[in-house]
């Protein structure tokens, strides 16, 4: 497989993501700090069209099967064949669009510090029963929830900017449901801003009663295994932090074997003594949920410990 080309320690790295306009603004955050620990890398952006991006027809939780990609990430496949016929060195990807386990031909070398975690409704119309659009179960699980039956969901799906422009056009939606990292990178991060002339407010999510997706907020950078160059070059912008909570992150979702299609949300948190406590919620169907929590220092150990526990209480 071919390494990055490297001309008197100047590198040219070609990276591998996403054509969203939050995508490229991730690439554009991985590119910034690759640049800033390697002086002199050179980087050269590839597009690559995922089954996710283009069976927008469809929920989401559906891809796979109507694509034929398996069980694997719906947003990674593309760009993971890419990475491994050597098209590419290296690719950007959002965290939580990566299944728990990586094929064995694959490294997660570096994620960059995590944004902020919770999800976010973007409000169009202010109401007591409002009309939720939203593409994920875990999302429409939790809306019930939450509202305590008195919110509906109706489904959409697209980028940031395809989502907030049918809220603004589809008269039957009052608010959407999106990731407040993606907002804050997209430069949305104030508590209202308007979209084709309309005023749209932003109400965060206590994300102890509305836990956002495992991996949410953590950008990661992807090489070949056996690329040792392109893993030494990626993992200087390694921040050890979050990737030792999202990697309890993934080895639950690794062990639930959980894809997008499974209900299920949470986060660990590093505590004040450096143990950690990773927080679940866990859907069986839409109005029954398993709430639980465990604390401990290893990343695997406490996942796992959290896994023995949710297989106890159903």
């Amino acid at each position: 497989m071919p390494n990055p080309v490297i001309i008197y320690g100047m590198s040219i790295l070609r990276i591998g993501t996403r054509g969203s306009e939050l995508a490229l603004a991730q690439t554009h955050q991985a590119i910034a700090a690759l640049q800033a620990a390697n002086p002199g890398l050179m980087c050269e952006i590839q597009i690559i069209s995922t089954a996710g991006d283009q069976r927008t027809d469809i929920p989401l939780h559906q891809v796979n099967a109507a694509t034929g990609t398996g069980d694997k990430g719906v947003f990674i496949a593309s760009i993971e064949e890419a990475l491994a016929a050597g098209e590419i060195d290296c690719a950007v990807h959002s965290l939580k669009d990566m299944p728990g386990v990586l094929d064995s031909r694959f490294s997660l070398a570096a994620v960059l510090p995590r944004e902020e975690i919770q999800d976010v409704l973007v409000i169009k119309t202010e109401t007591d029963a409002p009309v939720i659009a939203t593409g994920s179960v875990r999302r429409a699980h939790m809306v019930h929830t939450y509202w305590q039956g008195a919110a509906r969901t109706i489904p959409v799906r697209g980028n940031v900017a395809t989502r907030l422009r049918k809220l603004v056009e589809n008269p039957e939606m009052t608010a959407t449901l999106l990731a407040r990292a993606g907002l804050n990178r997209l430069g949305y991060n104030r508590d209202s801003f308007e979209v084709n002339g309309t005023p749209l407010c932003v109400q965060g999510l206590p994300v102890e009663e509305f836990p956002p997706a495992l991996g949410q907020g953590a950008i990661a950078l992807e090489c070949r295994r056996d690329d040792h160059a392109t893993e030494a070059l990626l993992s200087c912008v390694n921040h050890e932090p979050t990737f030792r909570c999202i990697s309890c992150e993934r080895e639950f979702l690794n062990l639930l074997q959980a894809d997008c299609s499974v209900p299920v949300g949470g986060y660990a948190e590093i505590n004040t003594d450096g143990s950690l406590t990773l927080h679940v919620v866990h859907y069986s169907d839409a109005t029954h949920f398993t709430r639980l929590q465990e604390t401990g220092h290893s990343p695997q150990e406490v996942a796992q410990a959290l896994h023995r526990k949710l297989l106890a209480s159903v």
